[in-house]
């Protein structure tokens, strides 16, 4: 428990010292989705893809963008994908079990945006 720590604390340190890019929503989309440690759990891409196809614990999430407007009649790719952040279990891609995703991540309200933004140009 003690090194998940420390590399939370040196991701924070080096996300910190990364110039003016690390505040942009866009940039800590990315830092989130490709950390190895989010919120003090696995990062994104311990169980996601980005190539179209690619097979893992997770469903790839190439296209995700697009594909997310047209998940839930009446919710918006954000909404979809803000709500898949939060409670996983709410939506389950055909193919995988619940359970598997954590909840919460311990992200604050601004990471998830951030963290939504990207996701939504995966398209």
């Amino acid at each position: 428990m003690k090194h998940v720590a420390l590399i939370l604390a040196l991701v924070m340190a080096v996300a910190a010292c990364g110039g003016e890019t690390a505040d942009e929503p866009e940039s800590l989309g990315v830092e989130l989705f490709s950390g190895i440690v989010v919120g003090g759990k696995a990062g994104c891409t311990s169980c996601h893809s980005t190539d179209p196809g690619a097979g893992g614990v997770g469903p790839s999430l190439a296209g995700i963008g697009a594909l997310a407007a047209t998940r839930i009649s009446g919710q918006s790719a954000a909404e979809y994908l803000r709500q898949a952040i939060i409670d996983p279990d709410v939506h389950i891609v055909d193919g995988y079990n619940s359970g598997v995703m954590p909840k919460g991540w311990n992200l604050s309200d601004a990471q998830i945006d951030s963290l939504v933004e990207y996701l939504l140009g995966l398209e």
